[in-house]
């Protein structure tokens, strides 16, 4: 085994320190944009059910319950499509319905 002196001990102390902190920033900006883009993709979905549910009530009037439940528990991608068929439905059940 090698001898080690003190300043050697020094800079590998030093080295780790700074790979560890360089690791904990790079950690912390990966973790600062993922929620970033999930504060945003929630903001999106929340922005589409607020317009949905206004569609929704201007066109049928005051919703069911389980039409607000169903609107907070849906997807994107699902939301699009219900904002969608709120232009030609005669009913909530088409809006919801499959097509």
């Amino acid at each position: 085994m090698p001898y080690v002196t003190s300043v050697e001990r020094l800079a590998i102390k030093r080295g780790m320190e700074q790979g560890m902190q360089e690791g904990l920033q790079a950690g912390l900006q990966q973790g600062i944009q993922q929620g970033m883009q999930q504060g945003m993709q929630q903001g999106v979905q929340q922005g589409e059910i607020a317009v949905l549910k206004r569609l929704l009530h201007r066109r049928f009037g005051e919703l069911p319950e389980e039409v607000e439940l169903r609107l907070h528990k849906a997807t994107l991608e699902q939301l699009e499509v219900w904002t969608d068929r709120v232009l030609d439905a005669q009913n909530l059940d088409e809006v919801f319905g499959a097509h």
